[in-house]
């Protein structure tokens, strides 16, 4: 029989609930909403009257003493289609926060925090980071509309994929000041464009822990 650590990230989002993976053979729901996986079921912009559509507040908090990687996911609700991925690092105890937002034609995201993030997420209201609709149209068409409609609701996947340690967590960790920006996220978001992110790299060294 598996049995489950307490794991790392903590998800606070009205009405959701997350997902402890111990092993590839089992996976267990933790009430206290900790995991290696948190999905956050439902996001939504549609308008229940002209003029006032639904706004969808994310956060997810690193509840240890160590800087994790994790992967973000949005999924519109017709076909579990990608319409919008980046890798977000956070540093010990961080915490970080966003809001989908309705655009003109669909959705799109907009943070005020700091914590490092590849792509970059727009911090500006009026000009969101937009939701795409590439992964289902073109080459990738699916039996369902095409427009970025679509995009305005689905759900959110959080996925950590390892702890940092040593030179990287020093690169995503918040430095003293205001705004408390991390030490260096361009030179992260360069790592990773240069393919340089694997367990072997001498700046960005990532174990896969789960802890």
């Amino acid at each position: 029989m598996n049995t489950f650590k307490k794991n790392s990230l903590y998800l606070a989002v009205a009405g959701a609930s997350a997902l402890a993976a111990g092993s590839a053979q089992a996976v267990a729901l933790n009430a206290d909403g900790l995991g290696n996986v948190l999905l956050y079921p439902y996001y939504t912009v549609r308008e229940p009257s002209a003029g006032n559509a639904y706004l969808s507040l994310l956060s997810v908090v690193n509840s240890t003493a160590s800087a994790k990687a994790v992967k973000v996911r949005f999924l519109e609700g017709k076909n579990s289609r990608e319409v919008l991925d980046f890798n977000l690092y956070l540093s010990a105890k961080d915490v970080w926060v966003a809001a989908v937002i309705p655009t003109a034609e669909g959705a799109g995201i907009v943070t005020p925090d700091y914590s490092c993030t590849d792509g970059v997420v727009s911090m500006d209201d009026a000009n969101p980071t937009q939701f795409v609709n590439y992964a289902y149209t073109g080459a990738y068409d699916d039996p369902a509309n095409d427009d970025l409609d679509r995009t305005r609701e689905g759900y959110v996947e959080i996925i950590e994929m390892g702890t940092m340690w040593g030179y990287a967590a020093g690169l995503v960790t918040h430095k003293a000041g205001t705004p408390r920006v991390p030490a260096n996220c361009d030179y992260v978001r360069l790592l990773a464009a240069q393919g340089t992110s694997s367990t072997t790299s001498r700046a960005c060294r990532v174990a896969c822990s789960g802890r």
